[in-house]
């Protein structure tokens, strides 16, 4: 058995001390002793972590039996220069950016982001489909607002991309699932700066991605 992950800095294992042991990938390739490859990169957008994802597993002289597919927040983006270079604009917030500012002040809503983040979903579910690649995914716990009250972004209408991606049931990388400081008094949800999952974080999602891979 093979596996391959790919995602943003939390399938990466940032804040964690040593990443190569305690982020989930490695600990749901030691329960199933197993080899994987994880992808992963810091800062990286949905239209990154497919393209890449698609990329290697075109290139691969063996497919994995299983991808692990992580998707990430939706300011996040991936565009072209005018001498092909891929560039990515990645704001956790779209009030904290540089040389990006005209896109998000004059552009950009979360209306963008969401039906963004639903396309890269539909492209890679379809994908998938067409080439008999079994997969598992979740969301980061980000997009649990976009996608529980869609009527605030939507105004009613569900969009494009979300209907077209109906057959598609995502698992959210909630605190449910790592323990919130009022469930768990160690608040192991939070890595030593708070921003990203702890090494007991990581084996809380190991748990669930083990589920959702004997699901299939």
């Amino acid at each position: 058995m093979s596996l391959c992950f790919s995602g943003c800095s939390i399938t990466w294992g940032d804040e964690l001390k040593n990443r190569y042991q305690e982020r989930y990938s490695t600990l749901v390739s030691k329960h199933y002793d197993c080899r994987h490859f994880n992808l992963s990169q810091c800062g990286i957008s949905n239209d990154s972590i497919v393209r890449t994802t698609i990329n290697n597993l075109e290139n691969l002289s063996a497919k994995p039996d299983v991808v692990v597919m992580q998707f990430t927040v939706h300011p996040r983006i991936e565009y072209f220069t005018d001498d092909d270079i891929i560039q990515n604009w990645t704001p956790q917030s779209v009030g904290k950016f540089d040389k990006c500012r005209n896109y998000y002040v004059s552009i950009y809503n979360e209306i963008i982001g969401n039906e963004n983040m639903w396309k890269n979903i539909f492209l890679f579910d379809a994908y998938c489909k067409a080439n008999n690649q079994k997969y598992v995914s979740f969301i980061a716990d980000h997009f649990e607002r976009i996608v529980v009250k869609p009527e605030k972004y939507y105004n009613n209408d569900e969009g494009y991309w979300k209907k077209m991606c109906r057959d598609y049931n995502p698992n959210f990388l909630q605190y449910h699932w790592l323990g919130t400081s009022q469930q768990c008094p160690e608040n192991y949800a939070q890595g030593e700066k708070g921003g990203h999952p702890s090494a007991k974080g990581h084996k809380k999602m190991a748990e669930k991605v083990i589920e959702l891979i004997d699901a299939i």
